[in-house]
């Protein structure tokens, strides 16, 4: 192959500077569209879905530990800052995470419940509840 010229490495500069101005445009417009943030209930993908999650909702709610009604119980749980952080994130994981930090919160500054023989946060006995509440109150 031959030498670059300068009218060569000219154009190759030209090329890339019009992509990294091109890809930073697009950045910059991407900030106006509105994003579709999630709903409360992409929370519950952290709650498995079995019986023994709902059998722990039902008593949740039964034993008045968590609200019976899905809506005040989902404004309790935005009160806690990592939740609120995971209901404006739009990624699984990120959300997943989290959760579980605020898990591990409440079990930090002591806000654990005792449920059918479980030892669960605050946060993971209230989301059992929302996933009962939520899944038609079957179980």
């Amino acid at each position: 192959m031959g030498r670059i010229t300068r009218r060569l490495a000219l154009g190759i500069a030209g090329v890339a500077g019009f992509g990294v101005v091109a890809y930073g445009g697009t950045l910059v417009a991407c900030r106006f569209v509105p994003r579709k943030h999630p709903s409360f209930f992409a929370l519950l993908d952290a709650v498995p879905d079995d019986e023994t999650a709902r059998r722990v909702g039902k008593a949740m709610v039964a034993s008045g530990h968590a609200p019976s009604d899905l809506r005040d119980l989902a404004t309790l749980l935005s009160e806690r800052p990592h939740i609120r952080a995971a209901l404006v994130t739009d990624c699984p994981a990120t959300r997943k995470r989290l959760v579980q930090t605020q898990c591990r919160a409440d079990f930090a500054e002591g806000r654990m419940v005792s449920v059918e023989g479980w030892l669960l946060s605050q946060t993971e006995a209230d989301l059992c509840a929302a996933a009962w509440l939520a899944g038609g109150r079957t179980g």
